[in-house]
């Protein structure tokens, strides 16, 4: 790069496209400003990208990746041509400031390209990648389309190779991703994907990829790789490699024996990060008893953590934990603040604790009529509590009138799901001589 570029918008390239830590983006951000401001040519074009496309995770603005363009191209730069072109702003006062052809600015990226330049590499990829070649330059006929496109796909991944191989993130996230998922002509192949980017170990900072790795090869029953991708991350602090390996060590299908202790601490471990992932198992964990005393008040201080690092489903188990009082005090209208959370998300909330709720008008208006519908329907997917609750309904004439058989059969089902409570339910029952059930105490 150096050969093309000042020190200054070397830098900030390195701290952009060169390494993978999101902290030093701002670092990198101020190097292009700097060599804005110093009117170097293709500094315009990179710092167009910023807010053309996010990179540095800059907040997009038109209107800012337009006038640099348009002055980088004043200034000379064939970058800046390539750029606007890609961003489908070349046209108006932006083309007007071009001194050449599009073809010739193609031309010059190119050599820059074969001359080993990486982000040069990376422009040329991206403009066969999407069809800005065959649209601009081949223009190929309806029978030739799939064959043209076929061929330039093969002409980016070789550019993305090149360029990744000297340490271009980007130029590698499309390289890995386009035969990972086979996009634009590129024929999918999981495991050829995977083959060349353990190539590229050591060559780029993969730190954002290592949880693909790890998804692939999952799919692929390669576990012992998943394994080895996660203790990778794992050793380089990467939280959501360790939620990966903590997973393993909890279910001990996958490679690994099962060790709930050791899942709790690589939990803990991307929790403390800020992985939100990381809380959520960690309060499954103390809530359960995993690998660990059970402790309610660890749970309902991770799922309160997981929720609001926005995990999609700590609102399930905060519910539980308001209703029945785990780990905090017991309080219904929070409890059904949990529960209207995920409904009106579209997710799984616990319909028998809604239903009870709606029944006995705790937390929300009564509605028997919904109640008693959530809790069918809960029993009838399976839980055990909904079947305890709609005996108690059925015993206390609860929106129904009694009905002693009903709430009888009810409690059975809930005692087969070992609920709490439900055998002593049972017990208050007893069958006369004629097969009725009746409570005991009650004359027939």
């Amino acid at each position: 790069m150096e050969r093309y570029y000042s020190d200054t918008l070397c830098k900030g390239l390195r701290l952009l496209y060169f390494q993978a830590d999101s902290a030093k983006f701002p670092e990198g951000i101020r190097f292009l400003e700097q060599a804005v401001e110093n009117e170097e040519p293709h500094a315009f074009y990179f710092l167009a990208r910023c807010y053309g496309w996010g990179d540095g995770n800059v907040k997009e603005d038109d209107r800012k990746a337009k006038q640099l363009s348009k002055r980088g191209i004043e200034l000379g730069s064939e970058l800046c041509v390539l750029g606007a072109e890609r961003m489908d702003i070349l046209k108006g006062d932006i083309k007007a400031a071009m001194t050449g052809t599009l073809e010739e600015a193609f031309n010059n990226v190119l050599a820059m390209a074969d001359a080993g330049e990486p982000m040069a590499q990376y422009a040329i990829g991206l403009f066969y990648f999407w069809g800005d070649m065959f649209l601009n330059f081949q223009k190929p006929s309806n029978e030739n389309f799939a064959k043209c496109e076929k061929e330039n796909a093969a002409e980016a991944l070789k550019w993305f190779r090149r360029s990744s191989e000297q340490g271009c993130i980007p130029s590698f996230r499309n390289a890995f991703n386009s035969v990972r998922n086979g996009v634009n002509g590129v024929t999918k192949n999981p495991e050829e994907a995977l083959r060349w980017a353990e190539t590229m170990n050591g060559k780029v900072d993969m730190r954002d990829y290592y949880h693909s790795f790890v998804l692939e090869y999952q799919k692929l029953n390669r576990h012992v790789d998943a394994i080895r991708w996660c203790e990778k991350g794992v050793r380089e602090n990467d939280a959501v490699c360790a939620v990966d390996l903590g997973m393993v060590y909890l279910s001990g299908n996958k490679g690994a024996a099962e060790d709930d202790a050791k899942a709790l601490q690589l939990f803990n471990m991307a929790a403390q990060a800020g992985e939100e992932y990381g809380s959520y198992n960690a309060g499954r964990c103390y809530y359960n008893g995993w690998g660990c005393t059970r402790d309610y008040h660890e749970a309902f201080r991770c799922f309160e953590q997981a929720f609001h690092g926005g995990h999609p489903s700590a609102a399930w188990y905060l519910a539980q934990c308001y209703f029945w009082g785990y780990g905090v005090e017991p309080n219904y209208e929070m409890a059904v603040r949990m529960m209207r959370g995920l409904i009106n998300k579209n997710q799984n909330y616990p319909k028998e604790l809604m239903g009870y709720c709606c029944l006995y008008g705790k937390g929300t208006g009564t509605d028997m009529i919904r109640g008693k519908r959530l809790l069918e329907e809960a029993a009838q997917a399976g839980s055990g509590q909904a079947w305890m609750f709609l005996g108690d309904m059925y015993d206390k004439a609860v929106g129904v009138p009694e009905d002693i058989p009903m709430a009888v059969s009810c409690y059975q089902k809930a005692t087969d799901k070992k609920i709490a409570g439900a055998s002593e339910a049972l017990r208050r029952y007893k069958k006369t001589l004629f097969g009725r059930w009746k409570r005991r105490g009650d004359s027939i």
